[in-house]
């Protein structure tokens, strides 16, 4: 068996690219210990926080407040540090007249928020952020990314899975594309970006045309389907 090394070294900021099923999000659960590898081993010696689902670490019953210093509790901060940075994480969330509500109803937009806010709060070494921020809106969005960027330009690691090619040039350094569980490519985003969209296209373009050709056979076939031989 090949043995496959990754290594990301401290302060880069990698983007996992691929399509659904590809091993993205399994990565990711590998290196904050959600899962455990069947073979091979995980070295990380640097604090981490991550977001791998929306509410991560969240209790549904809890109130927004009480899930802020469960999550902090979660990764790693301790009762003092969470009642400092507690202002800060409500505010960053937008979510101050709803502190006091139930987790379970919270929309997914506000969900991902207060997610995002308590993990991004820790000041962590290393970062991992798995699609969520999809649900919320664009303008949070747009600010949970200026996060992202200051975390970047902290010094900070950051890995995460991204859609959004446009983003992912922006931020990242360096690109991981991923196909079943294996490196497909390394390196330079654009570079790697512009193959991974050509690859897109061109797999649409052979289902559509896979497409075309079932359905004239299904017409060609259908009894009701005129007689080539007739005038």
């Amino acid at each position: 068996m090949v043995a496959t090394v990754l290594d990301v070294a401290a302060g880069e900021s990698v983007v996992l690219l691929g399509p659904s099923g590809c091993g993205k999000t399994t990565l990711l659960r590998l290196l904050t210990g959600v899962t455990l590898p069947t073979t091979g081993a995980i070295d990380i010696r640097h604090r981490r926080a991550a977001i791998l689902e929306l509410g991560s670490g969240f209790h549904p019953e809890f109130t927004g407040r009480e899930n802020v210093f469960l999550g902090g509790a979660v990764i790693g901060m301790d009762d003092d540090q969470i009642r400092e940075k507690y202002d800060s994480i409500v505010e960053f969330a937008e979510l101050g007249p709803y502190m006091d509500m139930p987790f379970k109803t919270y929309s997914l937009g506000m969900q991902a928020r207060l997610s995002f806010s308590v993990a991004s709060s820790v000041d962590p070494e290393i970062m991992i952020i798995d699609e969520a921020l999809g649900a919320g809106d664009g303008a949070f969005i747009a600010k949970c990314f200026e996060r992202i960027r200051q975390i970047c330009d902290s010094g900070a690691t950051v890995i995460f899975v991204s859609h959004n090619t446009y983003l992912v040039q922006r931020l990242c350094r360096r690109a991981i594309w991923l196909d079943q569980g294996r490196i497909v490519a390394d390196g330079d985003p654009a570079t790697i970006v512009r193959d991974y969209e050509a690859l897109l296209r061109s797999v649409a373009q052979d289902e559509a045309m896979a497409r075309n050709r079932a359905a004239l056979a299904r017409f060609e076939d259908s009894p009701t389907a005129p007689d080539p031989g007739l005038p």
